[in-house]
């Protein structure tokens, strides 16, 4: 006589696989078409990052300024308020200017200054750059972003 239990077990083992497989074939599917997409995307931004690099290039903003701080140096830096101004009047920077190095708003350097916000992270490392670097190199940097106005 067979055990019931044994052949009972086996068929709802068998009903649930197939239960389990039904519901999850959509979904691989789905996962497959997601993967492509992902994959696209990434593409079109390696696409779009290598097309900034050579504007960068064409229009001279590859010697911008680029955080070389290590993370311990940030960690360590003490950015506050009264160094940011102390940065800005040390190379007679207006806040726009210090805004257009920094590649922030002016409105963020005048909320600093004042204690309001405080600046991220990478934002920290281009304030601690900007200290180390020379009147010369940030009038140079500067010089790129004067646009001549158009003749009346």
């Amino acid at each position: 006589m067979p055990n019931y239990t044994s052949v009972l077990n086996e068929e709802i083992a068998r009903i649930a696989k197939r239960e389990v497989k039904s519901a999850f074939e959509p979904l691989a599917a789905r996962v497959i078409e997601l993967k492509k997409k992902c994959s696209e995307s990434a593409k079109k931004v390696s696409d779009i990052a290598s097309k900034l690099e050579k504007l960068e290039k064409e229009l001279g903003l590859e010697d911008m300024i680029t955080v070389t701080v290590s993370e311990e140096q940030l960690d360590k830096a003490r950015v506050s308020p009264k160094y940011i101004a102390n940065v800005r009047k040390k190379y007679s920077l207006s806040r726009n200017e210090m805004a257009l190095l920094l590649d922030v708003n002016p409105n963020s350097v005048y909320l600093w200054e004042n204690g309001k916000s405080k600046p991220r992270q990478d934002v920290r490392g281009k304030i601690i750059q900007l200290r180390e670097m020379g009147k010369r190199k940030i009038k140079e940097l500067l010089s790129q972003f004067v646009v001549e106005e158009p003749k009346k």
